[in-house]
């Protein structure tokens, strides 16, 4: 059974300007699967959003060796890279991964856009041919068990988005009807404007793709890109959520869109690179507020406990994961006992006083017995395997007679600490 190792940054270890050096863009993001196969490994998926970017990986090599990949993407700061990744290995991966899929390590604790993140990295994976059973088989399962939380509790019914986050702060201490802008077409703007107009707002949407735009305002209210400068001089709030690689609001830029305007502009930065250059900060009449300021954990009481309960939901299925696969890995002792233990029933039951009975029945009989003297030893091998136990493992293969063969050697050893193979 292949390893599985993790490597990544996230905004609960990483700051945001180190998070902005490994980012991977749509158009790299084959080059970095094409690395991490090329290191050794087997399968592979990039998960990466706006507040993380981690690598997962089976079948071969050190996880150590995915934070090289990752450092690689950061150039000047690879060490700093190198000191801040966090690694994984075996056990510690599917409790990490269904538990940022259900939305418990997001900074906006229940926020339900990582789900279909994590869907979209894993076809991203497919697409180009670089995953398989292994990886297939975990984020299938870290999907299930978000679908679970989004179902089974309150974490599936509140509007908790990075989206509506950047709406609520944007729109804090402005004037009773601001002028809205959100800057792009995807997801995250989409949810942005989905909440202004819930609040009676009426946004602007500035985008790269006019019709998206229109689609997402209506042709009055659609803008193009490249009228955004002029179109901030009157504009209150500014939301920009694009996947841009460069920043798209330069301090030139803003210092002419606020010269000489009495009122403050707000501008709310969702983005990873961000679209705002960080000096921008620093202009008289401007406020920026970007995803370091969207930490926004559940307080609220119900919150709390939908928390408490999808924490748990993940717990119980990480570890029927882990016991799943530890039965698969003992699955080949498994099946030699219960060869043995047939072979021993239907001898025993065959004579002269059975001579009458077909073949066939014999067994069936023999068959139903085995399973019955089996069934204790299969779940003490089960839970010999899954406890990482080989003694035990062992020593049911010398009470039934069963031989170890190659692909049998180190069944009984946790993922965690098996070699690579």
């Amino acid at each position: 059974m292949s390893t599985v190792v993790m490597a990544g940054l996230c905004h609960s270890t990483a700051p945001l300007s180190l998070l902005e050096r490994v980012a991977v863009p749509v158009s790299r993001r084959a080059d970095v699967l094409s690395a991490v196969c090329a290191a050794g490994f087997d399968e592979v998926v990039l998960l990466t959003t706006c507040s993380r970017t981690e690598i997962y990986a089976a079948g071969g090599a050190s996880a150590d060796l995915l934070v090289d990949v990752l450092a690689a993407l950061a150039g000047d700061a690879s060490d700093a890279v190198r000191r801040t990744a966090t690694v994984r290995v075996g056990d510690e991966v599917p409790p990490h991964l269904f538990s940022v899929t259900s939305c418990l390590a997001s900074r906006v604790i229940g926020e339900p856009e990582i789900r279909s993140q994590v869907r979209a990295a894993f076809r991203e994976a497919c697409a180009a041919d670089v995953t398989g059973g292994v990886l297939g088989e975990l984020f299938s399962a870290a999907v299930q068990v978000a679908t679970r939380v989004h179902r089974e509790t309150e974490l599936g019914s509140t509007t908790r988005s990075l989206g509506c986050r950047a709406v609520d702060l944007g729109l804090g201490g402005t004037k009773p009807a601001p002028e809205v802008l959100v800057v792009g077409s995807g997801r995250m703007a989409a949810t942005a404007v989905s909440h202004l107009r819930r609040l009676g707002h009426r946004p602007g949407v500035v985008a790269r793709d006019h019709g998206r735009a229109v689609q997402l305002a209506g042709a009055s209210g659609a803008r193009r890109l490249s009228d955004l400068v002029g179109l901030m001089e009157t504009a209150d709030v500014v939301i920009c959520a694009t996947s841009a690689s460069e920043p798209l609001l330069t301090v030139e830029d803003v210092r002419r869109a606020t010269a000489g305007r009495p009122d403050s502009l707000v501008l709310v930065d969702l983005s990873v690179p961000r679209n705002v250059e960080p000096a921008v900060a620093d202009v008289e009449g401007v406020r920026v507020i970007d995803l370091e300021a969207m930490h926004d954990p559940a307080v609220d009481a119900t919150l709390v406990q939908s928390v408490a309960q999808a924490e748990a939901l993940v717990r119980t299925s990480a570890r029927k994961h882990r016991d799943h696969l530890a039965a698969r890995r003992v699955g080949p002792v498994i099946a030699a006992m219960r060869r043995g233990i047939e072979a021993e029933c239907l001898e025993a039951i065959s004579g002269p006083a059975t001579a009458t009975v077909s073949p066939e029945d014999l067994v069936r009989v023999a068959r139903v017995v085995a399973g019955r003297v089996a069934h204790a030893p299969t779940m003490a091998a089960r839970a010999a395997a899954a406890a990482g136990d080989d003694a035990a493992i062992l020593a049911i293969c010398m009470a039934f007679d069963v031989t170890l063969t190659p692909e049998m050697v180190g069944l009984g050893t946790p993922a965690h600490e098996q070699s690579p193979a």
